[in-house]
């Protein structure tokens, strides 16, 4: 009976020390200047396209910048169950692309591809959680 009193007790504390960690994104200390844009992108496996899908985002992404003309955007693409610089790096630099293509200025637009270093899901269990993780996520600052 102690035996499992103990088994029990272990347990919680090392649940809650799970769901108590933030993930880095949350972590990560932005200055008064910057904040995250409220949607972001994801995707499909590998894919590094834009999907059509999230033109929306796209689009209030582009309403934003345009009603502020001192923000700028940094891209950040991001990956799932395990790194993939490249793949990142390519989800950055297309949605880059599409935010350039939509008529702002490459001077108000970085991009940057994280692979799987500011997960949203630490710890994948199931597919949806790898799919919160694949993604592209806009920070904007003022300039």
């Amino acid at each position: 009976m102690r035996i499992h009193a103990l088994l029990i007790f272990l347990f919680l504390i090392f649940t809650i020390n799970i769901f108590s960690q933030k993930p880095n994104h949350v972590e990560e200390i932005l200055d008064s200047n910057s904040f995250f844009f409220e949607n972001d992108i994801k995707y499909i496996g590998k894919s590094t396209n834009v999907n059509p899908n999230y033109l929306y985002v796209m689009q209030s992404l582009q309403e934003k910048l345009e009603q502020n003309p001192l923000l700028k955007v940094h891209v950040r693409g991001h990956v799932c169950c395990g790194p993939s610089k490249a793949i990142s790096r390519r989800r950055a630099r297309r949605a880059a692309r599409y935010i350039k293509k939509m008529g702002i200025s490459k001077d108000r637009i970085s991009h940057y591809g994280y692979s799987n270093s500011k997960p949203l899901v630490i710890r994948e269990k199931t597919e949806e959680d790898a799919r919160k993780n694949r993604r592209v996520d806009f920070i904007l600052s003022k300039q």
